[in-house]
């Protein structure tokens, strides 16, 4: 008895379902990478209303997390959906005022090395849509404040996301 050809090969329906999965997953993988596109570069700039931050090389705003011990990320899952941590593929580098002896990378279970400078853990904040945007300056998610880091490595205490602390 010869095999029913429709349960072999599969309907055209089906491939357009499985097609449309994987374009899904690889936008979503795509996005996620966009934000850590390699050999990391740390910088500075000023976006409205903060003074000098520490950006990445597109001018995006980096920040911290208050709850992070020094060196140590605790920011995964939600969080890092959300928030997610500055990545690299190799030594990152330094620009504009960014000190290169204040950067370390630290290993993260759910990806490429992050950078910690001065001690923090860098992520960076889906509200933030271009270049010079500030949104997650002094906003409270996951148990703690997140604001922009100096590049003497503080926290940077002027401008937020709510106009004032």
């Amino acid at each position: 008895m010869a095999p029913d050809i429709a349960r072999i090969v599969p309907s055209p329906r089906r491939w357009c379902a499985v097609a449309a999965a994987v374009l899904l997953a690889s936008g979503c993988a795509l996005a996620t990478n966009s934000q850590s596109p390699g050999r990391q570069q740390i910088t500075s700039a000023a976006p409205a209303g903060l003074g000098r931050v520490l950006v990445d090389d597109h001018g995006r705003t980096l920040y911290l997390f208050a709850a992070d011990p020094p060196n140590l990320s605790t920011c995964f899952g939600a969080c890092a959906s959300l928030w997610p941590p500055v990545t690299t593929q190799g030594r990152p580098t330094a620009a504009g005022g960014a000190r290169p002896g204040m950067m370390i990378t630290i290993g993260r279970s759910d990806g490429p090395p992050q950078i910690v400078y001065a001690g923090h853990p860098l992520y960076y904040y889906q509200g933030d849509t271009g270049p010079g945007d500030a949104k997650g300056q002094g906003i409270t998610q996951f148990g703690a404040p997140w604001f922009a880091i100096t590049t003497q490595g503080q926290i940077q205490a002027t401008g937020s996301a709510h106009g004032g602390f």
